[in-house]
This record gives C-alpha cells, structure tokens and sequence, in this order.
C-alpha cells in the first residue's frame, strides 16, 4: 500500500526555480541528492523559492522533495518543467533527497518513501521502473546521488524494490465470488521488465491470458504441431521457449 506523507507546497511562479514552461509527455524520473547533509526537505524547497530574487543567477528546482523523517513535498506540478537535469528538464521529473552525511546513502525513513513515490509515479504515468528510473549522473555525468553512483549494486536493488512496491500496490488482482460467470478484465503485466496492458478472463478464481495478446515485436507467438506445445520466439537472438 501506498502511505506517502506528501505535500503540495508549490513555487511561486519565477524565472529561477517555476519558469512555468509546460511539460507534456512524462519519460522518466530522475533521482538526485540534496548534497546539502541534515537539511530537512522544507529547507530545500525555501533554497529553490529564494531563487526568485534572481541575485544569485542560479536556475535550480525539482518537483519533489523527499525529507529526512520520509515527509515529500511537491515543488513543481507535474505539468510544468523544473530545472534539475538539463536536457532531460523537457521530459521528466526531477526528485531531490535528503540524506544525513556527506556519504550520501538514504536513511531508512527517506528510502521507503523515495520507493512508494517512484512507485506511485511508474503507475501514474505508464513508466517501467528498471528502464524510466534514472539518477542525475546517467543523464549528465554529474555524481548525483552521490552514494548511488558510487554504489552501482544499491542503484540496483533500489530499482528492484520499485518494482516489488509497484507489485505490491498496483498489480492486485480483484478478488471475485467462485459462483460468477466468466469475466473479462484488464490489467497490468511486467512481461519482460516492461509494463503491459492485457486482458485477462476469470473462471473459478483463476486468470487467464491469451498467448496472442503477448505478441508484438520482441515477441512471436507460434505453435510445434509435432510437440502439441505452444511456444514463444524472443527478439532479438529468436530464442525459442516452450511453455
């Protein structure tokens, strides 16, 4: 279930931190530290709002905040451009987070929400997490977040508890009465690590989804008339799995 402490404490409109320019197609999500140790999530956002008096020159913004004790705020609408990655600012969403020391690594607090918000993000906007998730430094090179680029394997496992709570909160099938008739439904699949949309029928509390509707181009859809076995043809090397 998703439990996040999250607040919309918007920018007020300014050249520096909300230009207001629209965002429209939402790619990826982008990962940073605050590099800035103990500082809480509100005084994060109050440096991006003090960049409106345009006296430091500095252009710098997320759209969330995510705190020491787990807190989120929401800087930015979703709508709207933040600038937090350059090139990738056209396209997706910047997340800043705290962390208590020069090293960089999440506290326990500030990495539960950071999943359940990554999580809620994948699902509101059709993102996979292990290919949409990003840190700064694989759009720019930048060493942000620190402890995440220095640690490739916790990068990893952060991307993989993603999936899990995506999983566990989104990806629930409906529990159904034995007695009802067939059904159709549609729901969500990771076929391959990537977010599908399939119909499944319901029959005596089982789900069943057609092997046709897995085709497209990764995947053939055949069938070994001398086996008696369905089978599926992957892309790009074409290896044959039976089923």
């Amino acid at each position: 279930m998703i439990n996040l402490m999250l607040t919309p404490h918007f920018l007020t409109p300014n050249p520096y931190s909300r230009p207001g320019l629209k965002l429209s197609h939402i790619q990826k999500l982008v990962v940073h530290w605050v590099a800035n140790p103990k500082t809480s999530a509100l005084n994060n956002r109050n440096y991006f709002e003090n960049l409106k008096s345009g006296t430091r020159g500095i252009y710098a913004s997320s759209h969330y905040i995510v705190g020491l004790d787990g807190e989120v705020i929401h800087c930015i609408p979703d709508n709207e451009r933040a600038y937090h990655a350059k090139n990738a600012n056209t396209y997706s969403l910047g997340i800043e987070v705290c962390h208590p020391d020069w090293e960089g690594q999440f506290s326990l607090l500030t990495y539960a929400s950071l999943i359940q918000l990554l999580a809620k993000l994948c699902h509101t906007y059709t993102l996979d997490p292990n290919q949409d998730i990003l840190r700064h430094y694989d759009v720019t090179g930048k060493v942000c977040p620190k402890y995440y680029v220095q640690h490739p394997a916790a990068w990893t496992k952060l991307k993989s508890d993603v999936v899990t709570c995506y999983q566990e909160a989104y990806l629930q099938l409906p529990t159904l009465d034995n007695t009802s008739p067939p059904q159709k439904v549609t729901t969500s699949i990771l076929l391959n690590g990537t977010l599908r949309q399939v119909t499944a029928f319901i029959a005596d509390d089982q789900y069943y989804v057609k092997l046709r509707d897995l085709a497209d181009v990764y995947l053939l859809v055949d069938y070994d008339r001398e086996k008696h076995l369905p089978m599926l043809y992957i892309h790009p090397n074409l290896v044959k799995i039976n089923l």
